[in-house]
């Protein structure tokens, strides 16, 4: 009988199961060693992947048939019991006792297996707890050689650092001149670290650039090296890794990286890995240098090309000029309104006459108030335009602007869209509707004429007004309103208050700020302005590229009386670009713009029939003129008055007249 050979003890230890639960799922793992450790490193026995884990945070230990725990130091710490251990010391688990560990609970469990079956003396669990393995390592490598945006580019080798070496915070840091630049910073989630450049050692950083070395170690606080240097101890570094990174065999900075909380976060492997990483990093930033250089060339290139096709324009002769010219028109118009000393920016409504200066003032003083706005204007002048303004320049810009007009629509419809309806208010009223008083809350709602709404509505909407709040049709419960009421319209409100069809208390609820909008034949200096913003609308519509205007076709235009008014020339423009090549001849336009005839000049309105007088309107041409020379003239009088073709001293005595 052949005698069989006992494995001594000291030799394995008893098997024993360790069981980790999260979120309710269970893995259990199987161990044959007196201590194991468990953290976010992969380099653990059990590694728990989570970002409140430290990279060594538990370590648990057999002796005999007794399990103890020590927490390492760990930055959230480990719970038993319902109390934190105390680091570095060693505790007894009692039997079925749960570790807590982040949002992991641990237990620990003996298996009852004979001592004296070799077959188990030398069973482990295996892991995968080595380096980076070749597959990530090959990922991170193919993603720096993709990206080709520089910026992004240097933050995904701080990335890929931070991951292949698993440290706390990462930096990369370009050496400009005599100055240092952190350009990334970046801590293991993913963060940016503030204030980078008061984060690294530039000792370390100097060394490595000067000797072109990496540098490792393991404990900042104890190393020789580093012992005489104030960054490290007010940093309170433990572990840090240096190296050099080159760009065609020139060290243009480093890669620095540190943990300030464990001692040997990096080994060698980790500082030649990291130097693999930065020798293709550097290949990366190479390669995307010269894509980012033949962009730019590129940009040259196309810059060039554009330059030279302005050039080639200019040199065809006055119909070129003269869109040059329409063009500057439009930059002169935002400076002429800075002149005016406007406080607030009207970019959407194009004008730089007289009279939309005067417009533009009186925006300025009603935009801030809550007050009513009444707009008044003949159709086409663009009194959405003034609204919108009103809104988005104002207090309310946040809130909703809603619009409606109040002549589109029957009187029955038109209320149930102003003030709602509730369910079963009328024969397909589904459902609760909250109106257009309501859905405007805390923003800006705007009815467009106003004038055509009958007698019974008029009477319903001065009672919102006046108790400000409304009551849906079918219910009995009323809502408080929140809105800046702008209302607009093309009639004569005052003559309808006569004339008893328009109430006159609901004309004064309406009439607290009034705006008078010019008709375009009151702004004529203005049609060049409007022809070049429709004509460039249009043509983007039309997908027409680069559309131009005959300089005789635009005389023609400024001529016309425009009854219709910009909605009249809109179309008008959008017609003539349809039928034209590229450019807009005066055949292009419409036979009655072309030859209004002697009845068309007799009916043309003259200025005591537009509420005006000759002086003053050639005021209001003289002050537009001046104006507009001296911004050309960049506010040069003797060059503007140049342009004008008057005397600096003429010129003098006009800006003292008008107070320009």
């Amino acid at each position: 009988m052949t005698e069989t050979k006992q494995v001594p003890i000291e030799k394995y230890c008893k098997p024993f199961l360790v069981h980790v639960t999260r979120d309710g799922e269970r893995t259990t793992h199987r161990f044959r060693k007196k201590e194991i450790s468990l953290g976010r490193s992969r380099k653990r026995e059990i590694p728990l992947s989570e970002k409140a884990i430290s990279r060594h945070h538990l370590s648990l230990r057999r002796s005999e048939d007794r399990f103890f725990a020590r927490d390492e130091g760990s930055q959230n710490g480990t719970s038993l019991a319902g109390k934190k251990l105390s680091p570095k010391e060693w505790i007894e688990i009692p039997e079925g006792s749960v570790l807590k560990v982040g949002p992991f609970e641990i237990q620990v469990e003996a298996v009852p297996l004979a001592l004296d079956d070799p077959s188990l003396a030398t069973e482990d669990t295996k892991h995968n707890n080595g380096p980076l393995d070749t597959g990530t390592f090959a990922s991170l490598i193919q993603a720096l050689n993709e990206e080709l945006d520089p910026e992004r580019l240097l933050e995904l080798i701080v990335e890929s650092a931070i991951r292949a070496t698993e440290a706390e915070r990462g930096f990369l840091v370009l050496r400009k001149g005599d100055h240092l630049d952190v350009r990334v910073a970046r801590n293991f989630v993913g963060e940016s670290v503030e204030g980078g450049n008061e984060k690294i050692s530039k000792t370390i950083v100097l060394e490595v650039l000067g000797s072109g070395d990496g540098r490792l170690t393991v404990n900042a606080q104890s190393d020789e090296r580093f012992k005489d240097l104030q960054s490290v101890e007010d940093l309170r570094l433990r572990s840090v890794l240096c190296v050099p990174l080159r760009v065609l065999s020139e060290i243009v900075g480093v890669l620095y990286l540190d943990n300030r909380l464990q001692q040997h976060a990096f080994s060698d492997e980790d500082r030649h890995l990291l130097q693999v990483l930065a020798d293709i990093s550097g290949v990366a930033i190479r390669n995307s240098r010269l894509v980012s250089d033949l962009r730019k060339k590129n940009e040259e290139l196309l810059q060039a090309h554009e330059e030279v096709a302005a050039l080639n324009a200019r040199l065809t002769g006055r119909v070129k000029k003269q869109t040059a010219e329409i063009e500057e028109m439009r930059e002169e118009l935002d400076a002429s309104r800075k002149i005016l000393g406007l406080r607030h920016s009207y970019k959407m409504i194009i004008g730089e006459s007289p009279a939309m200066q005067d417009v533009f003032r009186l925006l300025d003083r009603y935009v801030d108030s809550t007050d009513p706005v009444l707009i008044l204007g003949d159709s086409g002048t663009g009194k959405e335009l003034i609204a919108r303004a009103l809104h988005d320049q104002g207090p309310r810009s946040e809130g909703p602007f809603i619009s409606e007009n109040c002549a589109a629509l029957p009187e029955s419809l038109l209320e149930s869209e102003l003030f709602g309806y509730s369910r079963g208010a009328f024969t397909g009223a589904t459902k609760d509707h909250d109106g257009l008083f309501v859905q405007a809350k805390g923003g800006t709602l705007f009815l467009d004429e106003v004038g055509d709404m009958s007698p019974d509505l008029q009477s319903k909407l001065l009672r919102v007004l006046q108790e400000k709040e409304v009551r849906p049709l079918g219910s009995s419960k009323t809502t408080p309103i929140d809105i800046r009421l702008v209302t607009a319209t093309h009639r004569d409100l005052r003559q309808m208050v006569q004339e008893k069809s328009f109430r006159e208390d609901l004309f004064y609820r309406l009439h607290v700020l009034p705006i008078q909008l010019p008709s375009l034949r009151q702004r004529t200096g203005d049609i060049p302005l409007l022809v070049s913003h429709l004509l460039r609308r249009c043509s983007l519509e039309a997908k027409i590229p680069n559309p131009r205007i005959n300089p005789q076709t635009l005389d023609i235009l400024s001529a016309y009386h425009w009854p219709g008014n910009v909605r009249e020339l809109e179309n008008e423009i959008r017609r003539a670009l349809l039928l034209s090549e590229g450019e807009i001849l005066p055949e292009h336009l419409s036979e009655h713009i072309r030859n209004p005839g002697l009845n068309d000049l007799g009916n043309s309105p003259l200025p005591a029939e537009r509420g005006t007088t000759l002086p003053i309107l050639v005021q209001r041409l003289e002050e537009s003129e001046i104006r507009r020379a001296l911004v050309k003239a960049g506010g040069n009088k003797s060059k503007a008055a140049s342009f004008l073709g008057i005397s600096r001293f003429a010129l003098q005595r006009k800006l003292e007249k008008y107070e320009i």
